[in-house]
């Protein structure tokens, strides 16, 4: 059986929200999935992208991992879960709206910078070997003292994950002709608050 905290909230979304919403559910289940946004998400309990946008079921196609990192295609081999995501979301369902969201106080980022700032990563961890497609964000990084580096490292690593999705064979000339948009979104836990990456000015703005 499950815990029953959890029977209890099943139950309680069973008899309000889903009853309220059955005829949804059942077009889904009748019609498939046709979401219009891909979300790229940390695997962060904090960070819940159908609680900030207040999506229903069937709108957005979430995939996450840890740190919410795009790896580059080249490691296709080595990373192809959050490839695979990807691929299925644009080839298979056609969706034209992707979206990196990444967070303040992000455990993957912190550790990942120290992981690169040590140069101590260990090839038997799934983890470790995750965190080093940071290395190239960590090259890039500036700011004083490492509390600020992460925090920039935060907001670094959607830019770089960014332009890692814009070279995937099957994005690259959608991204080019205007088919598929791309967005970088970091979130404030604590404020609420979230920013958005400008392209053109290569900076992110609150909304």
């Amino acid at each position: 059986m499950l815990p029953k905290d959890l029977i209890d909230k099943y139950k309680n979304w069973k008899e309000n929200s889903f009853a309220q919403e059955k005829d949804h559910f059942e077009r889904l289940a009748r019609e498939g999935q046709s979401p219009k946004y891909m979300i790229i998400s940390c695997v962060d309990s904090r960070v819940d992208p159908n609680a900030i946008f207040k999506s229903k079921a069937g709108e957005m196609l979430v995939h996450r991992n840890i740190a919410n990192i795009v790896p580059p295609y080249s490691q296709l081999t080595e990373h192809s879960g959050t490839i695979a995501a990807i691929e299925f979301g644009v080839t298979a369902l056609n969706i034209k709206n992707i979206i990196i969201i990444g967070h303040s106080g992000c455990g993957g980022i912190k550790n990942g910078y120290h992981m690169c700032h040590e140069n101590n990563f260990d090839d038997n961890s799934s983890i470790s070997n995750w965190l080093k497609l940071l290395k190239p964000v960590y090259d890039n990084i500036s700011g004083e003292g490492n509390d600020e580096k992460v925090k920039y490292m935060e907001k670094e690593s959607i830019i770089v994950s960014l332009e890692n999705l814009s070279k995937y064979p099957f994005i690259n000339t959608e991204v080019k002709s205007g088919g598929i948009t791309l967005y970088g979104v970091w979130n404030d836990i604590g404020s609420g608050s979230i920013e958005t990456y400008d392209f053109e000015k290569k900076k992110f703005d609150l909304i």
